[in-house]
């Protein structure tokens, strides 16, 4: 689906339903047929658009450090994305987002909008933009796409917290289905923030972004807000190792103590067998001939298993 947008002087995002002004495009979702008309309007290569339906697509730019009426330029950045709607069982996964620059249009492409365009193009407060200065435009998704990061990883760093706290009481399989699921989505944001970081280092170099101090400020700020999300996510990796590593240990402890339980119940109960066995046997026996033999015999293996249940427990075999 294509939607054009404009902004006014204030940053206020206009739906542009007329296509009037089409200052900022936007595909959601695209469908080979939009891919092909959109392509053929502004003159750009088709993997431009294409690329975004690939989910293993890799943060790339190209022509970023020509001026947009040479040549149409690309970004395409890494974002995350809430793949479950259930707080429990949240898995974050990385999607491709595609920025291109044309000589008067902005245009942004995904298979699922990032919350933060939908923001914007909502008029959130905290999310103006500008689309008619497009190195600004840039600097902003990047630095959404940053913020989302770590908004993201402290979800990530509370659900590893809560699951520190559940671990000492319980080791259930559904908390290895979540630090598995934690695991996962650290591995793609790790990868996705790996992969857009050179994207920002080739943005200093260019000098349509780097001679305007205004927007050489805000650079500066996205690179620092991307290795604030690198730094969370070895803090993370981290803990998710130390944690993998109780949980293997309770895992192991709570099966020793199982066994031990049951080996101790094991032993009080062979007890009574060995004195039934004794005392069956075709040889002369104490008690034989003595009334109530059979009562003896049980009190004589109740009282030897109560002292050994005594025993085990004094050793906390029980």
């Amino acid at each position: 689906m294509i939607h054009s947008y404009y902004t006014t002087t204030k940053g206020e995002v206009i739906h542009d339903t007329e296509f009037t002004h089409v200052e900022w495009l936007h595909l959601s979702n695209p469908t080979p047929d939009e891919i092909n008309r959109v392509v053929k309007h502004f003159g750009f290569p088709k993997d431009y658009l294409s690329s975004v339906l690939d989910p293993d697509e890799v943060s790339r730019h190209e022509n970023l450090e020509l001026d947009e009426s040479e040549s149409s330029s690309l970004a395409m950045f890494l974002y995350p994305l809430k793949i479950s709607s259930n707080p429990n069982d949240s898995e974050y996964v990385t999607r491709p987002l595609a920025v291109i620059m044309t000589s008067k249009t902005v245009i942004t492409a995904a298979v699922h909008t990032p919350d933060f365009i939908s923001k914007m193009i909502e008029n959130k407060p905290n999310f103006p933009i500008s689309s008619t200065n497009q190195e600004n435009f840039l600097l902003d998704i990047a630095w959404h796409i940053s913020s989302d990061y770590i908004t993201y990883l402290k979800d990530i760093n509370a659900k590893i917290e809560k699951l520190e706290d559940t671990i000492t009481k319980t080791s259930k399989n559904r908390q290895l289905f979540v630090l598995m699921s934690l695991q996962k989505s650290l591995v793609y944001f790790s990868t996705a923030i790996e992969s857009n970081h050179p994207i920002f280092k080739r943005l200093k170099a260019i000098e349509r972004f780097n001679t305007n101090k205004n927007i050489l400020s805000f650079l500066h700020d996205v690179v620092i807000e991307n290795q604030q999300a690198e730094a969370m996510i070895r803090q993370s990796n981290k803990m998710l190792e130390q944690i993998s590593a109780i949980f293997s240990s309770v895992i192991s402890n709570n099966l020793n103590n199982i066994m031990k339980v049951l080996t101790s119940i094991t032993i009080v109960l062979t007890i009574p067998n060995i004195i039934g066995a004794l005392w069956g046997m075709n040889v002369t026996l104490p008690f034989e001939d003595t009334p109530g033999a059979f009562w003896i015999l049980c009190f004589i293996s109740l009282a030897i298993c109560v002292l050994t249940v005594w025993i085990l427990r004094k050793k906390d075999y029980f």
